[in-house]
């Protein structure tokens, strides 16, 4: 009976025992295979670069990552650094947008040709600066320039109190004497049209205003006539327009001149004018030269029909 009872006990716990050895081998050999893979894994990560991907239970995306948001964050960073920056340390203006100026102090010593009349008294007038008779009582001349860029604004200025005493009155009167008090004011704008910034050299276009006005005094001795003297002041506005230029023949020595013609008041008026420059300094330079004026008025009964011309020095100084 005893012996019936242990047989069913082992047929009853044999199954379960087989059942237990199987789990147990199989998850021994889940462990021994993990244990063989991760080694695998560390080599394959230590060869270079060559990773393989690690496979993990979540799901991966396969789309491609934009790359517009990191573009468009690089963008905004560099445009506001680049207004930080402006504003903290604006750009230098443009030397050539700066305004130049020039002012040149000089003196004309003219001659005085040509024909000087009050009414029916008229003298022809024929002396150069070098006759004993044509003084220079009192002169000053200067001229201004400002210019920014390409545009030029010129002021030339000039007073004279020139006189000779021996012009020629005609037959009738035996000798004459004639003052010229003469204030010429010359506004022009301009363009510079053609420039060599390295050399130094220019051309400029001009245009405006030369007004004058003149006082004349007649003395005339008596010779078939009796003596007579007459005075008179007058004031006119030419229009005008030229040309001016500078060119360098060394880095300080250099040619200047200018070269305008006009009318409206007067019947006509020109004027020549040319120097040699000396560049003293950076912002320092003389002149020296010659100039020719000549202008043409002749209304009612005041007649000035005379060209006046000679040596001309000067100094410019630049700022």
């Amino acid at each position: 009976m005893i012996l019936i009872h242990c047989r069913r006990a082992i047929c009853c716990f044999v199954p379960l025992i087989i059942s237990i050895c199987g789990i147990t081998a199989a998850a021994q050999t889940t462990t021994t295979a993990e244990t063989e893979t991760r080694p695998a894994a560390s080599e394959n990560k230590s060869i270079g670069n060559a990773e393989e991907p690690k496979t993990t239970t979540e799901a991966v995306s396969t789309e491609p990552v934009s790359a517009e948001p990191v573009k468009n964050g690089i963008s905004e960073t560099k445009t506001v650094a680049a207004t930080l920056n402006a504003t903290a340390r604006p750009n230098p203006q443009n030397p050539t947008d700066k305004w130049r100026f020039a002012f040149s102090p000089y003196i004309w010593l003219p001659g005085i040709s040509g024909r000087a009349g009050l009414g029916d008294l008229v003298v022809d007038v024929n002396s150069s600066l070098g006759d004993s008779n044509v003084h220079l009582n009192f002169g000053f001349m200067g001229t201004f320039e400002a210019r920014k860029n390409k545009f030029i604004s010129l002021t030339d200025l000039q007073y004279s109190n020139l006189g000779t005493e021996r012009p020629n009155p005609g037959i009738l009167f035996s000798s004459a004497t004639a003052d010229f008090k003469t204030f010429i004011l010359d506004p022009e704008v301009g363009y510079r049209v053609a420039e060599n910034p390295d050399r130094g050299n220019y051309v400029d276009v001009l245009g405006g205003i030369r007004y004058y006005h003149l006082r004349t005094d007649l003395n005339l001795a008596a010779g078939l006539l009796a003596a007579r003297s007459a005075t008179r002041s007058r004031g006119w506005v030419d229009a005008v327009g030229g040309l001016r230029s500078r060119i360098h023949l060394t880095p300080r020595f250099f040619l200047t001149g200018k070269v305008d013609l006009g009318g409206g008041g007067s019947k006509f008026t020109y004027q020549l004018a040319g120097a040699v420059g000396f560049q003293v300094s950076k912002s320092i330079a003389l002149l020296g030269g010659y100039r020719y004026l000549h202008v043409n008025y002749d209304r009612d009964n005041f007649l000035f029909d005379m060209g006046l011309s000679g040596p001309i020095f000067g100094v410019g100084f630049r700022f």
